[in-house]
């Protein structure tokens, strides 16, 4: 890891685009360092890594063309879990759940069925080492994708999330449904309720009926537990044979009803009037694009949702957190699932 730490190390300097990243369940950091500072477009018919904004209005890509690539393996050391307090402003509360009051207004008058709304949270985080902070998210959850990215035009932002958007193997596609989140992982006393069930099954019909048509032989799988570090979510596996266009397939995709809400353009319009500020890269997609680095197997992609994620400004950092509002939703309850988010990304730093 010294090599890729030191190429952190200058290309920051530098102020040189790069990614850092380990896919679910790997011992493999893969690192693309851009050789330059010049701003290089995202280019669909090209191969690298990839970062889109929430709106999908931002593209950003490291073309492997234009990169240094490195791996090193690493080891998964016991880590004992830091102890995060509880803390979170009050005015943060009572204005998220006078935000979530509001949704549960439009959704009583049939204007959206579920709406994801989302808050951004300011740490203090003066004089941190970033790479550290990435080195401890690969210990912490080794079932996310976890990354550290920068680039001149977005900054400083690192995660590690639970949440695939869509895996490209030949032809074959693979996605998951995730959504309903509680603390975990006793799975003796969990027991997922009705809010929960019919969040996730929002989910899937949607992602399902958007790529009917872009596949074949899509199958299903039934809702299961999942565990993401200290939290467990609903998720369905889905996959089926790419028959269309890759790129139409994304398109079709994002924003998934998992960061968005159903329908789609009515809950979009809700975020964008009412949540107050811009998501920026949270609740986007990043990751390997038209390529696949680990084995150099040329036009496989594997994206990932821009969960669990935190952006540095300056000697503070910005915690992005969500969660699913549907009927049955209660405020305090909605606020205490986005605090209890945040706590599984405040534990890196």
């Amino acid at each position: 890891m010294d090599l890729i730490a030191a190429k952190v190390s200058e290309n920051l300097l530098y102020q040189k685009p790069f990614v850092c990243y380990a896919k679910p369940n790997t011992q493999k950091v893969l690192g693309l360092f851009q050789r330059s500072a010049e701003f290089i477009p995202f280019n669909s018919e090209e191969s690298g890594f990839c970062m889109v904004s929430f709106d999908g209005k931002s593209k950003y890509m490291l073309r492997d063309s234009h990169c240094d690539v490195f791996a090193s393996e690493f080891s998964i050391a016991e880590y004992s879990w830091p102890v995060t307090s509880l803390n979170f402003s009050s005015d943060d509360k009572v204005h998220f759940e006078h935000l979530v009051a509001k949704a549960l207004q439009a959704i009583q008058q049939q204007r959206f069925k579920k709406v994801v709304l989302s808050r951004k949270e300011c740490v203090a985080a003066p004089h941190t080492d970033v790479f550290a902070v990435f080195q401890r998210l690969l210990h912490l959850y080794p079932t996310a994708f976890r990354y550290l990215w920068y680039h001149p035009e977005t900054g400083i932002w690192i995660g590690a999330t639970p949440e695939q958007l869509v895996k490209k193997e030949g032809l074959t596609l693979s996605t998951v449904s995730l959504a309903g989140t509680q603390l975990g992982p006793n799975r003796a006393e969990l027991v997922w309720g009705e809010k929960e069930v019919q969040e996730q099954k929002l989910v899937t019909d949607y992602i399902a009926a958007q790529l009917q048509p872009l596949t074949e032989s899509l199958t299903i799988s039934a809702p299961y537990t999942d565990e993401a570090g200290a939290l467990v979510h609903l998720k369905t596996d889905i996959q089926g044979a790419l028959k269309g266009d890759w790129t139409a397939v994304v398109d079709a995709l994002h924003p998934t009803p998992a960061v968005c809400g159903f329908p789609k353009q009515e809950a979009l319009g809700f975020i964008q009037d009412y949540e107050g500020y811009d998501r920026m890269l949270y609740a986007g997609y990043l990751g390997e694009w038209n390529k696949n680095f680990s084995s150099y197997q040329e036009g496989d992609s594997d994206l990932y949702v821009n969960l669990r994620c935190m952006q540095w400004e300056k000697e503070v950092v910005a915690i992005y957190v969500g969660c699913g509002i549907n009927e049955g939703s209660n405020p305090a309850k909605e606020f205490m699932e986005t605090v209890n988010k945040s706590i599984t990304v405040k534990r890196a730093l």
